[in-house]
């Protein structure tokens, strides 16, 4: 996964997830604390790369809540990544990248 776009999706394996938060001992504030500080290492590295634009800056609570309870099954390619790595998992264990055809007022669709 370490050629990403910032247009790209990931769905989250929810059991996957679930197991590596018991592990690490983490709660769903302290993950999405520690996975915004990965994102923001994240970002640096990819405004240094001239990749700048529409990268996420930070994992919400909510979101980390919703990925957890299996209300939302998939996020940005790059917020998965900072998860993975504030668990200390390597990159694609938990999240699966796919790439969606998206408009911007329609659904997305499985390419």
């Amino acid at each position: 996964m370490n050629a990403t776009s910032r247009d790209f999706y990931a769905d989250c394996d929810r059991e996957m997830l679930l197991r590596a938060m018991i592990r690490s001992g983490f709660t769903h504030e302290e993950l999405a604390d520690e996975s915004s500080a990965q994102l923001r290492k994240i970002a640096r590295s990819e405004r240094r790369k001239g990749r700048g634009d529409r990268v996420p800056t930070s994992n919400s609570r909510q979101l980390i809540g919703q990925l957890c309870s299996g209300a939302a099954k998939s996020t940005n390619e790059l917020r998965a990544i900072a998860i993975e790595r504030a668990l200390g998992m390597d990159d694609g264990s938990i999240f699966v990248p796919k790439v969606y055809r998206v408009t911007r007022d329609a659904a997305r669709q499985s390419a």
